[in-house]
């Protein structure tokens, strides 16, 4: 299933606008926005259980694949979403279109704990995993607590790396983040 899926906090109306437009400017027309969770508490948990809602929704429906993109996404150039489709390996259970901190090796697969959810796709037979990721004590970080399971399963990221997250208040953290640009250099970017 290659609908592009993403979460949104309805009340984060500035990054819905900024999802759209990224959308249209790569000719995505197949696409479901879905809600964000949002826990005051815990933080974690409410991303944690809004990532588990898209891929909850794959397994019912008994897709093969779902992707799911967060709202502050932004491509890097027209066709990035294209070729992370084209570009997806045959043998996976998770297949990211970038990562921030982490080591990935010559077949790019990762290899370490590593960061970035901006947007993955997963495949099947990875959901129940995905799904069982445990969210008592406030949850955990999505994507550390997933690629730390790097030895057991397959995860790689994209050979050019088609997005990023873009800077501003994070849900998360509640704190303002500008610039995630430092850690992209030396990175694989995708350029058109």
């Amino acid at each position: 299933m290659d609908r592009f899926n993403f979460i949104n906090l309805d009340f984060r109306e500035d990054r819905f606008n900024h999802i759209m437009s990224e959308i249209h400017k790569q000719g995505i027309t197949d696409y479901k926005k879905f809600d964000g969770i949002h826990d005051k508490h815990f933080p974690k948990k409410g991303i944690l259980q809004a990532h588990k809602s898209v891929v909850r929704e794959a397994k019912e429906n008994g897709w093969q694949s779902v992707i799911v993109a967060e709202d502050d996404l932004r491509f890097f150039a027209p066709g990035a979403w294209q070729y992370f489709l084209d570009t997806t390996p045959d043998d996976y259970d998770i297949y990211f279109a970038m990562v921030y901190v982490g080591d990935v090796d010559s077949n790019n697969r990762i290899i370490s704990t590593c960061s970035g959810m901006t947007m993955y796709k997963v495949h099947e037979r990875f959901y129940d995993v995905f799904l069982s990721i445990p969210e008592h004590d406030g949850g955990v970080h999505i994507d550390r607590y997933i690629t730390s399971m790097h030895d057991k399963y397959k995860f790689f990221v994209c050979d050019k790396y088609v997005c990023e997250q873009i800077g501003g208040t994070s849900d998360n953290t509640k704190k303002k983040n500008n610039d995630y640009t430092p850690l992209l250099k030396g990175k694989p970017l995708f350029t058109g």
